[in-house]
């Protein structure tokens, strides 16, 4: 039986998640022995690849696409692996800047799903997650496709995420901040951790700036495993830097001598360290024999679209500007890229909801020197936090919630009702929030899921690995 686009989201996500368990009072079930058993059943696609490794808190993401755009520039066949989509599922599986198609998808989870089947009936290390089966694609999809290198971003932490599998032929890792603590720990020092935990023996590791105590955690890492590490900040110097608002960043950036000129579109400051952090990288690959051209690396990073970061979804008649900030240190970026970008504003409405494991009321008090008027909401996603449990997590930390609502369309519709002229609507707390704005304002056709519970079938014989 063929699978359609449609049965086949429904197979995958009928998969248990770590954080079902965890809202179940279950300790999450944390470690590669279900992806490694995974991968083995379907022939180890992942072995004999080459990767690029991408961790950390803030900024892994567009990272990781500004890799991948220089390297598709630069004329390799190139893979990207990210999470989570903001539109499509199948954003999650990319070569050369294109997704996975929906029939290409289905084949995957119909191809990979007896594997997923023989994990469950092994009886010993539990069942395959939606993320873990994700990544098990990727790596098969990749293989089947022959491409050249594969950037792959770490989903949750690093050294359990199930993307640490691979050996990748660089590691980077971006700035690091406070963010799912209850599974990844309460400090800066804890997180570090798992964050470096995908360095691996002799690889070099690629550095984001990042807090003193972090960057001490990322070198001790980094001299036990007796890898390299790069500091991006210090390897590649900014030579000039030409503001252009709304319309990005043009760089001049200098490395080994040479200069790079690009044209960041992505908007926010911290952008030009993402794309000084992929700069690096980009020429650690190129220290090891990956053909990089310097001007497909402009060419590459201009290229990258990477939306509901940042990004100004309706100019008229109030601006309606989103972004996925949703911690401390996402929120305090946001709100210097706003007070830059948007200095002749008269108000904030701010539409806030966020998904549970995260700190709202982090990302609430950061933006609270924009005097915002609060419009609190909750997201289609599972795991959204409620309005009215959202509201009261702010009443507790005496942050004043100026509407209550249940859906992002009511929060955009109650926003524009209390906006007048000179003010800016302002979307953030979850990448889920920001897309379902972008999508009511664009009038993108959203791709609804099913919640359903794990179904039981037989095991069948597991795929071979892609010749």
């Amino acid at each position: 039986m063929t699978l359609s686009y449609r049965e086949a989201i429904t197979q995958l996500l009928s998969l248990a998640d770590f954080e079902r368990k965890s809202r179940a009072g279950e300790p999450p079930d944390f470690h590669l022995k279900r992806i490694e058993r995974l991968l083995d059943h379907i022939g180890n696609p992942h072995i004999g690849q080459k990767y690029v490794h991408v961790a950390g808190t803030n900024g892994k993401g567009s990272t990781s696409a500004m890799i991948a755009g220089a390297l598709a520039a630069s004329g390799h066949k190139t893979g990207l692996f990210t999470s989570p989509s903001i539109h499509r599922i199948t954003e999650r599986i990319r070569i050369n800047g294109q997704s996975v198609s929906e029939r290409d998808f289905a084949r995957l989870v119909e191809r990979l799903w007896p594997a997923v089947e023989q994990v469950t009936a092994d009886g010993d290390i539990g069942v395959v997650s939606v993320f873990e089966l994700e990544t098990a694609m990727a790596f098969y999809h990749f293989a089947e496709e022959k491409t050249d290198v594969s950037v792959i971003e770490v989903g949750l932490g690093g050294r359990l995420d199930s993307t640490n599998i691979v050996t990748p032929l660089v590691s980077v890792i971006t700035p690091i901040s406070l963010d799912h603590v209850a599974v990844l720990g309460d400090t800066i020092e804890k997180i570090a951790a798992e964050k470096a935990g995908i360095v691996k023996p002799g690889v070099p590791v690629v550095s984001s700036p990042q807090e003193p105590v972090a960057m001490a955690v990322i070198r001790s890492a980094a001299e036990t495993a007796g890898s390299e590490l790069i500091k991006s900040h210090e390897t590649v110097t900014i030579l000039n830097s030409t503001d252009r608002g709304l319309d990005g960043i043009e760089l001049e950036l200098g490395i080994d001598g040479r200069s790079l000129d690009m044209h960041v579109r992505l908007l926010g400051a911290h952008q030009v360290d993402n794309a000084r952090t992929a700069v690096a990288a980009l020429q650690q690959l190129a220290n090891i024999g990956v053909s990089v051209e310097s001007d497909a690396i402009g060419a590459g990073i201009a290229g990258v679209e990477w939306p509901a970061r940042n990004q100004l979804v309706t100019r008229r008649p109030t601006p309606v500007f989103v972004d996925g900030a949703h911690n401390a240190a996402s929120a305090l970026a946001l709100r210097k890229t706003v007070e830059h970008l948007f200095p002749e504003r008269q108000g904030i409405i701010l539409i806030l909801g966020t998904v549970r494991g995260h700190d709202p009321a982090a990302v609430a008090r950061e933006l609270a020197p924009l005097g915002p008027r609060i419009v609190v909401t909750e997201s289609r996603h599972p795991k959204t936090l409620p309005g009215f449990e959202l509201a009261d997590v702010l009443s507790e930390c005496k942050i004043t919630v100026n509407v209550k609502t249940a859906s992002t369309r009511n929060a955009l519709e109650e926003a524009r009702v209390l906006a007048v002229d000179g003010d800016l609507i302002l979307a953030t707390g979850s990448l889920f929030v920001a897309a379902e704005i972008i999508e009511i304002e664009h009038g993108i056709e959203p791709e609804l899921y099913p919640d359903i519970k794990l179904p039981t079938r037989p095991s069948v014989t597991s795929p071979s690995r892609p010749n």
